[in-house]
């Protein structure tokens, strides 16, 4: 018996056992295999799941999920030529069934990356800068959604026939040169104190209406108070008149009801019932008698 039929045995068991573990891949999800034959990439891409395959053939991987790649303090050149810093971020997929011409065209995800991606965002946005007059502009609303859509729009068109689906572009940190930055704060600044001025004036001018009106307020008490008085004089004057006439009617009154009469009726109420003791004479001598008293 030939000793090396069990060597020969075991080596073709070997053989077998690494080829069945090679016949076969499993693609996770989100990703797809692009499979190649000594070099001839296969037209179709093995999906997600279990797959029967070659051998022979050997894979490279692409990531289907949505990726962000982001290009950090790009310099971006305004009509007044001077350079304004920001980060930009475009969000992107691969087309799957376009995975083996990606390949065979540009390479892996990163060739496709530093290939096409990288070189149009700089250069779009390089033109997207030359429709900006000023760099302050950049901080405008309307300004940044201009650029969004240029950016998004231009990649879309250069990228979609290369098998990358381009979502969305993002603009984050924007960076003014410093020359404008200081020339935007003293602005800031200038606007800044005429505000507080403004304020301060704002309360020297309520101040002085709150001043005029106590000085209003006081006039108008003064007034009242004087009316008040005026009032209270009127009343005191026309009630001593009142008093007056009354006390003049009544004189009157009483001059017209005296009569002789009257004087006689009340000497008769009024006597006692005693002479007089002295009386006078109508002599011209003025004789005074003096009557006995009577018991």
């Amino acid at each position: 018996m030939n000793k090396s039929t069990p060597v020969m045995s075991i080596i073709g068991a070997i053989i077998v056992i690494l080829i069945a573990m090679n016949s076969y891949i499993t693609v996770k999800a989100g990703h797809n295999k692009v499979a190649t034959l000594f070099g001839n990439v296969k037209p179709e891409p093995y999906g997600e799941g279990f797959h029967i395959i070659n051998p022979l053939l050997a894979f490279n991987v692409f990531d289907l999920r949505q990726l962000t790649y982001t290009w950090e303090k790009v310099q971006v050149p305004s009509q007044d030529k001077l350079k304004t810093s920001m980060d930009i971020s475009v969000t992107f997929r691969l087309d799957g069934s376009r995975t083996p011409r990606i390949y065979q065209e540009t390479g892996a995800l990163d060739d496709v990356v530093v290939k096409h991606i990288t070189p149009k965002v700089r250069s779009l946005l390089r033109e997207a800068g030359k429709t900006v007059a000023q760099s302050q502009d950049f901080y405008l609303d309307a300004i940044q959604q201009q650029l969004q859509i240029y950016m998004e729009d231009g990649l879309r068109d250069y990228l979609e026939p290369k098998g990358v689906i381009v979502e969305a572009v993002l603009f984050r940190d924007i960076t003014l040169p410093q020359v404008v930055t200081s020339a935007v704060i003293q602005t800031k600044e200038r606007q800044e104190q005429l505000e507080r001025e403004k304020a301060q004036l704002k309360i020297v001018e309520q101040q002085a209406q709150q001043q005029v009106k106590q000085a209003e307020a006081r006039e108008q008490a003064a007034i009242s108070d004087a009316n008040a008085k005026r009032t209270q004089a009127d009343a005191e004057a026309y009630r001593i008149l009142k008093e007056a006439e009354a006390q003049a009617n009544a004189n009157e009154v009483l001059a017209s009801s005296i009569t002789a009469e009257l004087i006689k009726y009340n000497s008769v109420q009024r006597w006692n019932g005693s002479y007089p003791q002295t009386l006078f004479s109508g002599d011209a001598g003025g004789v005074i008698l003096s009557l006995p008293e009577m018991k």
